[in-house]
């Protein structure tokens, strides 16, 4: 019998969804949000909880735990999504019957197959997304023979992206482990070639070189506290994608950027979400 699981849930006044959505930033898609329908209210939720993590939980915010039901295999299997389309440069799809049809439909369009079910960037939420239209749109300025550092790879879809819209090579990192697994094994699915994935922490690490795209899908907290080990990884005249941040956190991730030299060219936002081009 596996172990058991639980869900934590507590309410909170909705204008606090943003502080929640850092505080719990931690259990990654286990966290679901839900804004009660007529009310200032939202439903916050933690599936798949250890009893340890579901304890924790309960002594720093209060709330309750009730026991999961045993998942089924049904309940696994990925959901799918509709295609994502960048600037008709690149097609992003989730399942292999969709790629198949990719192919037929458009094959001159790059098309990229990241299941659904992954929790490290597939692409069709905000921050991803803004980042690969963004990721498109300079490609062309980049000087030739361009490379290109990914730092919180995910799934490994930016550093693909990169490579099919020209970069020579790429180097992606992750602080976690299965994240640097998962990109790997997507590479192999893409016959994505010219990328070099490695586990660390961006928080402990000195670069020992510049690149002329640095692209950072990361907690505006680790921008913040990264931003000079990052902004020195940015060749001179080079492009920095950020993402990963919340708007009300916007500010502060840009002065910490400034105050290292960076110029800011586009902050892009999305519902909570925003995405910054910024030049060194």
């Amino acid at each position: 019998m596996g172990k058991q699981h639980f869900i934590w849930r507590k309410l909170s006044a909705t204008k606090w969804e943003d502080a929640w959505q850092e505080r719990l930033g931690w259990l990654g898609q286990r966290l679901i949000m839900v804004s009660l329908s007529g009310r200032k209210t939202t439903r916050i939720e933690a599936w798949q909880v250890t009893k340890k993590e579901a304890d924790e939980l309960i002594e720093e915010f209060g709330g309750q735990v009730r026991p999961m039901k045993p998942m089924t295999v049904k309940d696994l299997e990925p959901k799918p999504r509709p295609p994502l389309r960048i600037r008709g440069k690149l097609l992003v799809v989730s399942s292999e019957k969709e790629r198949a049809t990719a192919r037929k439909k458009e094959p001159n369009t790059p098309c990229l197959y990241i299941q659904a079910s992954m929790a490290f960037g597939t692409g069709e939420h905000a921050t991803t997304a803004t980042c690969l239209r963004i990721l498109s749109d300079i490609a062309p300025t980049l000087p030739a023979g361009w490379d290109a550092l990914d730092l919180g790879t995910g799934t490994g879809i930016l550093a693909f992206a990169a490579r099919i819209f020209g970069a020579k090579k790429v180097e992606a990192t992750d602080f976690d482990a299965t994240a640097v697994r998962v990109a790997k094994e997507n590479a192999v699915v893409n016959s994505i070639t010219g990328v070099v994935f490695k586990k660390s922490d961006v928080l402990q690490w000195t670069p020992k070189r510049t690149w002329p795209l640095v692209t950072a899908n990361l907690f505006s907290p680790i921008l913040i506290a990264a931003a000079p080990q990052i902004t020195a990884a940015v060749a001179k005249g080079g492009a920095l994608i950020l993402s990963g941040i919340l708007r009300i956190q916007a500010d502060e991730v840009v002065a910490a950027f400034e105050a290292q030299g960076m110029k800011f060219q586009t902050i892009a936002k999305k519902g909570k979400w925003v995405t910054c081009l910024a030049r060194r």
